[in-house]
């Protein structure tokens, strides 16, 4: 018998490979899978779970590395650390609605997985959760997710774009590093605080301010420090000026009205944007501070070169 089971609580313990053995079906009536119990199993290619099952303990399938298809039961409520880490040849993934945390480093390394389906309940995705997951494009983040681990889709360097939900208010540090394709991210305006090193260079980010987008682009991270944190904590005055002074600059008078709209700006700092505007010669940003002071400041006649 392949198996070691514990009958009186329902746990497979182990699993042992069997010669030409490539195929297997987890017996009925297990309802855990314990931890480490198919772990270097290479003869394995396809794992069938059947309903009822409802734990898969740490590292249960951990570096099965031919592993191409595993079903996993609508029972299932958990799944533990490293539970398929290292699974070089899985190309997809469902995980049930039951699961509300996909734990740390559940399915690192598993570079062929081109597909993920998370279930919309849930709430946690946990440190380098998906971590060099090459071949990963795209990922839809459920409306309930509320955190987001550190590296947890670090170097998935197919990935494109992540679009953040609503409820999300904090990044673990280098969430998105290394991942070399990613150009749009849509950051909620839940956020309160990005790092420099969750996003990788040239990543175009989106930031929604009271029902407004406002975009730019993540060149450096030095400078761009200051622009993330500027977004997500806009009535702060020092981060007002960073987000009025970058975009005259780059002279996107566009975003610069909708931003001015929104209600941050004083009237102390009106004419001391206007001067900037003036002294880089960023003429239409000048044109649109000008406006914005006319219409919802007060005008006072100065000696503004337009």
């Amino acid at each position: 018998m392949p198996f070691i089971i514990d009958t009186e609580h329902g746990i497979l313990k182990k699993y042992f490979p069997q010669p030409g053995e490539t195929e297997v079906t987890v017996p009925d009536g297990i309802r855990m899978i314990d931890k480490f119990a198919f772990a270097g199993c290479d003869n394995l290619y396809a794992v069938r779970i059947p309903e009822g099952l409802t734990n898969i303990g740490a590292g249960a399938f951990k570096n099965c590395k031919n592993l191409l298809f595993v079903k996993l039961p609508e029972s299932l409520a958990r799944i533990g650390i490293e539970a398929f880490s290292g699974c070089e040849s899985l190309g997809e993934i469902s995980i049930p609605e039951q699961v509300d945390t996909i734990h740390d480093l559940t399915f690192i390394a598993c570079k062929n997985l081109r597909h993920a389906v998370l279930p919309k309940h849930m709430q946690k995705i946990g440190d380098k959760a998906f971590f060099g997951c090459t071949s990963l494009k795209k990922i839809r983040m459920p409306d309930t997710l509320h955190s987001l681990g550190v590296r947890a889709f670090c170097k998935c360097e197919k990935l494109t774009s992540v679009v953040i939900p609503e409820g999300v208010s904090l990044f673990g540090a280098y969430a998105f590093s290394d991942c070399a394709e990613l150009h749009f991210a849509l950051i909620p305006e839940s956020v309160e605080r990005i790092w420099t090193n969750v996003f990788p260079p040239n990543t175009v980010l989106h930031f929604s301010i009271k029902n407004q987008m406002f975009s730019v682009p993540f060149v450096s991270h030095s400078y761009s420090n200051h622009i993330v944190n500027a977004f997500c904590q806009p009535e702060l005055p020092q981060n007002t000026e960073i987000i009025i002074r970058d975009f005259i600059r780059q002279n996107d008078s566009g975003s610069l009205e909708r931003f001015l709209s929104c209600g941050f700006v004083t009237d102390q700092k009106i004419d001391e944007f206007i001067r900037f505007a003036i002294d880089n010669q960023k003429y239409e940003s000048q044109v649109v501070l000008v406006d914005y002071k006319h219409k919802h400041i007060g005008y006072h006649t100065q000696n503004w070169e337009l």
